[in-house]
């Protein structure tokens, strides 16, 4: 196996992956902090303190010196908030190695919340937000979030332009980012053909190992609320946009986390390739959408499907005298539900699934991002290399399998539906198709 993991003495994890023959390597360093850990008076600081990450160290003050680190050597450098984490992610020359760790730990570790940057990366993050609420698409997945997972800390989205109605308390965001970012809390992945000894000998001399974790519980009011709240009935929300010509309809179903292969199968037969159900359904069948997809989301325990589609204001309900996006949706999900997939659908979905994992296991930031993830969240579990996922977890789903998936979870009491775009003459008729899934 070509997968090890070490723990330090304080609490910092590594996962090493060896590739053989590649001079690049690739890193994403994960932080066991997110939207899921915010109280109310610091929504939004997860993916604040990612920005202030890059803002200056005790070591390196100056933001731009930080980034001649990385522009000298050609490495990519960039970074990301999730719900549940924050991950730092740097592709670079390996020659250069040891010196990209050393930095990428004095930024996560020792960054000095300098107050003037600190209020200027105010102001870009609020700009980013600003740019995202003009987003139909962004407000309708943001939207199907808090419906999906409402009563939990999962319907917290990681960032939104309500957050950013007041200033942020500056001693505040700085306590949040000392207890969060703690070595205990962080996983190291790497992929290269750097040795495993090599990279354990490098992170010795950083303060990912060096500083000595304090290992104080979390207080009450940054805890996870894992409970979602009970859903009798499906949960609709209708968002008129003006200015703009195209509808975005999103539905949604809540599931478990524990079926996400067979749920990634079926997705794979609703939006895959281009023989999909919704391509052949929606766009060569009816002309009615450019875009459509099926998308899902996986936390600890729970996660959500979503069918997604865009039109032109005036076929969400009827295309002239046919059906539209919606009806033709919910049709669809009908008729999955009364008839299921077929055998040569599955067979199809699974070729497909083997070729896309076979081509994109070619880019290792596609296995340093499983191993990250995986490790963090499951840190109990063996982890399957990326390589071996078809073989290990898609291989033997049978049809029977994704057919109790789709009765399981396609139903009303599991249903959050999202529209967004002009104005809709007739709210009534869109709760009427969509009440028209069968129970």
């Amino acid at each position: 196996m070509t997968i090890k993991t070490h723990i330090f003495p304080n609490g910092f994890r590594l996962i090493h992956e060896m590739v053989i023959n590649n001079s690049v390597t690739s890193i994403n360093v994960f932080c066991d902090v997110g939207s899921i850990y915010e109280p109310k008076n610091l929504k939004g600081a997860s993916h604040f303190i990612e920005h202030m990450c890059f803002k200056g160290t005790k070591r390196v003050p100056v933001p731009k010196d930080i980034f001649l680190t990385y522009d000298k050597v050609g490495a990519y450098l960039n970074a990301y908030t999730e719900k549940r984490y924050t991950c730092y992610t740097v592709k670079c020359d390996s020659e250069y190695l040891e010196n990209i760790i050393e930095m990428l730990s004095d930024m996560m570790l020792n960054s000095t919340f300098n107050k003037t940057e600190f209020n200027k990366e105010e102001q870009v993050v609020t700009e980013e937000n600003i740019k995202n609420a003009d987003t139909p698409v962004s407000l309708m997945y943001d939207q199907l979030t808090e419906m999906v997972y409402k009563g939990s800390s999962f319907e917290n989205v990681v960032d939104k332009l309500s957050y950013h109605d007041n200033k942020f308390d500056y001693k505040e965001i700085v306590k949040f980012y000392k207890l969060f970012y703690k070595p205990h809390r962080m996983v190291f992945s790497i992929t290269t053909s750097c040795s495993f000894n090599d990279i354990k000998r490098y992170l010795l001399t950083t303060d990912y190992v060096k500083q000595m974790s304090n290992t104080m519980e979390i207080p009450q009011k940054y805890m996870i609320i894992p409970c979602i709240e009970f859903q009798e009935d499906m949960r609709i929300q209708i968002t008129e946009m003006k200015g703009y010509h195209t509808s975005h309809i999103g539905i949604a179903f809540r599931v478990e986390s524990t079926d996400k292969y067979i749920i990634n199968l079926f997705t794979s037969i609703m939006s895959g390739p281009m023989s999909s159900r919704l391509f052949n359904l929606l766009r060569e069948k009816n002309g009615l959408t450019y875009t459509s997809s099926v998308s899902t989301n996986y936390h600890k325990l729970y996660g959500d499907i979503i069918f997604y589609a865009e039109t032109d204001k005036n076929k969400v309900l009827k295309n002239d005298s046919k059906p539209g996006v919606l009806p033709l949706l919910i049709g669809e999900l009908n008729h999955l539900l009364k008839n299921g997939v077929t055998k040569k659908e599955v067979e199809t979905a699974k070729m497909y699934t083997n070729g896309v994992l076979k081509i994109n296991s070619e880019d290792i930031d596609n296995l340093t991002g499983h191993n990250g993830e995986s490790y963090l969240i499951h840190p109990n579990e063996d982890i399957v290399p990326f390589k071996n996922l078809y073989e290990k977890l898609y291989k033997n789903i049978t049809v029977d399998d994704v057919n109790r998936m789709i009765k399981k979870y396609i139903r009303q009491s599991l249903m959050s539906v999202s529209i967004v775009g002009p104005k809709i003459i007739n709210e009534n008729n869109i709760r009427n198709v969509l009440r028209k899934l069968h129970r």
